[in-house]
């Protein structure tokens, strides 16, 4: 049995994932708020807030700067007549097989960065669960929505 021949997602989902994690991950700054408004800034309070602050700020700046190109380098899906293939994950590497027997429906979906970006993620639901090819452009997330639901009537008529 051969390979299926995957897809990586558009370039411009580093960007989505930039901004949403921009935003996103802008509450744990709260943290040292919070412990310099309960304990105050003074002596080893001070240095508690400096520390805590200084790691937010890295974490924050990882999560901005990293993490999203190593999702988009490591994001791979196949479509083919019987299955969906999807491969991610950075440290912890995910595999995941989708029989099209077993798709419920197919939806592409939009939320106000990813319309920046002319972007749709795919979701696919299952009596299980929902899977989701994320930030692909628009006109392709329609192709594959339409591809998914032909092969998956097909796959039912087979049964």
């Amino acid at each position: 049995m051969q390979e299926p021949q995957f897809h990586k997602l558009t370039p411009r989902a580093i960007r989505v994932w930039q901004w949403g994690n921009l935003i996103g991950n802008l509450f744990f700054f709260a943290i040292p708020a919070a412990y310099a408004a309960v304990f105050g800034v003074d002596g080893f309070h001070y240095w508690m807030v400096v520390v805590s602050a200084s790691i937010v700020f890295i974490f924050w700046m990882l999560s901005v700067f990293l993490t999203p190109y190593l999702t988009w380098k490591h994001w791979r899906y196949a479509i083919d007549e019987k299955e969906i293939d999807l491969k991610r994950g950075i440290l912890f590497k995910t595999r995941t097989l989708i029989p099209l027997s077993r798709v419920q429906h197919v939806d592409t979906r939009q939320g106000p960065i990813l319309r920046w970006y002319n972007l749709s993620s795919v979701t696919i639901s299952t009596a299980a669960t929902t899977h989701e090819i994320p930030a692909l452009d628009s006109v392709l997330a329609d192709r594959v929505r339409k591809q998914i639901s032909t092969y998956a009537r097909l796959a039912e008529e087979d049964v």
